[in-house]
């Protein structure tokens, strides 16, 4: 058995949404200064790789603290979905998959995008999931659904607040090293316990038989 990091490492001045807290890392203390070394961060709770609570769109929505620890753990399925800036994802890159896409299954999909993280293009030029393509998901019943974009589509506000988290499907976005996966492997991504809250970084590791 291995690990792999799924997860972009945080790094003071990271990109994020322009409207987005920016990240900031910075040292508080050091061993001259208090005798031991301490970091004062300051970001966003989607910041890198993360997770979405239900509450981020929607007010009567599950927080961090009310969604079950299995739904951040599990087998889980790789989908390859090669795409280039800017190109949709739609239904018909996901229906040559669908006996995977089964009720309660833990879906990823790789476009390839990750490989812009930190680059200019990285929040604006993203492969999209198109509407049609988000409500074919959620009508197979899929559990969780992370992705290698920074969120699942430039229709951001339908897709998270009229579809996916609707349907309490677990979002992750910003995923990293995708094309190291096989079809099938067990997904660790477990977030921070903020009390009544909206989402988190998380550290994603897939646990894959050698």
């Amino acid at each position: 058995m291995k690990l792999i990091d799924l997860s972009h490492p945080l790094e003071h001045g990271q990109q994020t949404f322009p409207w987005d807290p920016k990240l900031s890392i910075i040292p508080h203390g050091t061993t001259k200064t208090l005798k031991y070394n301490i970091t004062q961060v300051s970001m966003g709770s989607h910041q890198g790789t993360h997770v979405d609570a239900m509450y981020h769109f929607l007010d009567e929505g599950k927080t961090l603290d009310q969604m079950p620890l299995d739904w951040f753990y599990g087998t889980t399925h790789l989908i390859r979905i090669p795409k280039q800036a800017n190109e949709e994802i739609t239904p018909d890159d996901f229906i040559p998959y669908r006996s995977v896409l089964q009720r309660g299954a833990r879906i990823i999909y790789e476009t390839g995008w990750y490989r812009q993280f930190g680059k200019e293009n990285f929040y604006s030029d993203f492969p999209s999931l198109t509407q049609e393509a988000g409500k074919y998901l959620a009508e197979c019943g899929i559990r969780f659904l992370g992705m290698d974009t920074p969120t699942p589509s430039k229709d951001w506000y339908e897709i998270h607040h009229d579809i996916l988290l609707p349907n309490e499907i677990v979002i992750v976005e910003s995923l990293a090293n995708l094309d190291q996966l096989p079809d099938q492997f067990t997904f660790i991504g477990f977030p921070l316990n903020f009390k009544g809250r909206d989402g988190s970084p998380i550290r994603a590791v897939a646990m894959v038989d050698e």
